[in-house]
């Protein structure tokens, strides 16, 4: 038997029609003045921290590698430094971005693998200086590959997208005065074999300063 609902209960539970539309309203010009204080005060990004990362070293070289239209099309606002190293006898990709202009162009490097068709066959997490990074090893068809993914403001390391949603969500917030813009660092291994990812790892991060 159903209950007849107690309109008088409903009444005073709802917030008042006027209260909701103040809320909706203060929502909407919050809103708009933080596009015009973002458009007026444009945040500090990590591009100088970008331009840092060395090119060549004592036991390195590198070449910067052209962006494919696709990746264009998700990273053409932002700061990218994608390169070819040569780490000794290893060689790797790496990638940086800088999200301060669109940090929707920052996303979890294992959708990227899954929507070019390569399957993860097996993730775990890998201890890094000030915190830790994600080792993805994946397969498409006859080709292996192994990533390592890790935010990081400079400070220290870590894997979680939220965290940095976040943290750059607060920089937006404060005007940039929270602390620096996190960056995403993917390291993608290159042929076989697969790299030792607890030496290249350190090794990495020091020689590149990332």
């Amino acid at each position: 038997m159903p209950v007849p609902s107690n309109p008088s209960l409903e009444l005073a539970t709802a917030p008042p029609l006027g209260r909701r539309r103040l809320a909706l309203w203060i929502a909407v010009a919050v809103a708009g003045l933080s596009g015009v204080l973002w458009a007026i005060y444009p945040l500090p990004d990590a591009a100088e921290r970008l331009a840092a990362i060395p090119r060549s070293g004592a036991d390195f070289t590198s070449q910067d590698v052209a962006l494919t239209p696709v990746e264009l099309q998700v990273l053409g606002r932002v700061n990218v430094v994608h390169r070819f190293y040569r780490l000794g006898a290893t060689q790797f990709y790496a990638t940086v971005i800088d999200g301060t202009k669109d940090c929707h162009a920052v996303h979890d490097p294992r959708y990227c693998f899954q929507g070019a068709g390569w399957k993860v066959l097996s993730e775990r997490k890998l201890p890094l200086k000030g915190g830790e990074g994600h080792l993805v090893h994946a397969v498409n068809g006859q080709h292996e590959v192994q990533a390592l993914f890790w935010f990081s403001d400079g400070a220290g390391r870590y894997t979680s997208l939220m965290r940095y949603w976040g943290q750059t969500t607060l920089r937006r917030m404060t005007l940039g005065r929270s602390g620096a813009e996190p960056v995403l660092v993917v390291l993608q291994s290159f042929g076989n074999p697969q790299p030792d990812w607890s030496v290249l790892a350190p090794t990495a991060i020091e020689s590149l300063r990332l």
